[in-house]
């Protein structure tokens, strides 16, 4: 059984989400699926795969 408390949404280094800041999220920490955590989802893979 997974130990994790809660499932994560990640990216492989292929997403584009680099934003010139050197940094970018790989990973996000899923605790619950609001109106609002599924509209930020949707936008980063739209990021991602634009």
């Amino acid at each position: 059984m997974d130990k994790e408390p809660y499932p994560t949404f990640s990216f492989t280094a292929e997403a584009n989400l680099a934003d010139g800041s050197g940094l970018w999220p790989t990973a996000f920490a899923v605790t619950g699926l609001s109106d609002e955590a599924a509209e930020a989802i949707t936008a980063l893979v739209r990021k991602a795969v634009s």
